[in-house]
């Protein structure tokens, strides 16, 4: 049950967010200093943090996904989507954003989009760079499109907000992970040209957010569970490459559909260049 809580409630938390034009991944401001005393060290076999058909080992996953993200260039993209039916039409809000780390030139850059179910979009391009942080906001309204450039230094203390990589390697998303679940090893493949190892997770053991309480509105406490699945793709070095979420509900007899997607991509190789239009964020 704490599974699909805190994801969905982490992806609900963006849902706000992106609507308010903030550039945080999940909106939070965990700390990334590495100090945890409740994790533990773990015996790591030569399959890595991942150690394959001996068992999801969380703790080692938590420490090599933090401390590998802590000190590379990475992507990770996030996609989410809640999906039902009201007064007889489909309805539907996506979340899409992307952030990207550049170690070696101290560059960041977080793309966002936010579809409501009415159709209205709102596009978000943040950009952080020796100390100076540029935005682009293009909202889009029926036939109306209207673009916005602004930008801000330290202290941050306005709308503006540096691209915030602590939301992206949160250790409270990697902890849920090992939260009453009962990962299932399904085989190793590949991504990026790196083996992953796969982990597989259905039933019971992955339902249960209809009753929190930061999803009432959209789904009933007294909703019914159709489905629910949920896949981890981990690497050698911990690092949680993909995580799929999806689960099937049903309030007041329309089904509801939410799926997340978190992907973990181009470690050690990402290059952030200048967007073009910096220089009229400038102005």
């Amino acid at each position: 049950m704490l599974l699909e809580r805190r994801h969905l409630s982490l992806a609900l938390v963006m849902l706000l967010t992106a609507s308010a034009g903030c550039s945080g991944l999940l909106g939070t401001d965990s700390g990334t200093d590495g100090t945890d005393a409740e994790v533990t060290a773990t015996q790591i076999d030569a399959n890595g943090p991942a150690p394959g058909s001996s068992g999801f080992d969380a703790a080692a996953v938590e420490r090599g996904h933090f401390e590998t993200l802590s000190n590379s260039s990475f992507t990770t993209s996030l996609s989410f989507q809640l999906s039902t039916v009201r007064d007889g039409e489909n309805r539907s809000v996506f979340i899409n954003r992307t952030i990207a780390i550049d170690r070696d030139s101290d560059r960041s850059l977080a793309t966002g989009e936010l579809v409501q179910a009415s159709g209205d979009t709102l596009a978000t391009t943040t950009y952080t760079a020796d100390g100076t942080t540029a935005e682009r906001r293009v909202l889009t309204r029926g036939d109306d499109t209207r673009t916005d450039y602004r930008s801000a230094s330290p202290p941050y203390d306005g709308q503006v907000q540096p691209v915030n990589e602590s939301s992206v390697i949160d250790r409270s998303l990697l902890q849920s992970l090992g939260s009453d679940i009962n990962w299932t090893y399904a085989g190793t493949e590949t991504v990026d040209g790196d083996s992953v190892s796969r982990f597989e997770a259905t039933g019971s053991d992955v339902t249960g957010f209809a009753a929190d309480d930061a999803v009432s509105t959209n789904v009933s406490a007294n909703g019914t569970t159709d489905s629910a699945s949920a896949t981890v793709l981990v690497d050698d070095d911990g690092v949680v490459r993909s995580f799929q979420y999806r689960v099937t509900t049903e309030r007041d007899g329309q089904p509801v559909t939410v799926t997340l997607s978190l992907s973990v991509s181009k470690v050690d190789d990402t290059i952030v260049a200048e967007p073009d239009w910096l220089s009229k964020a400038a102005n």
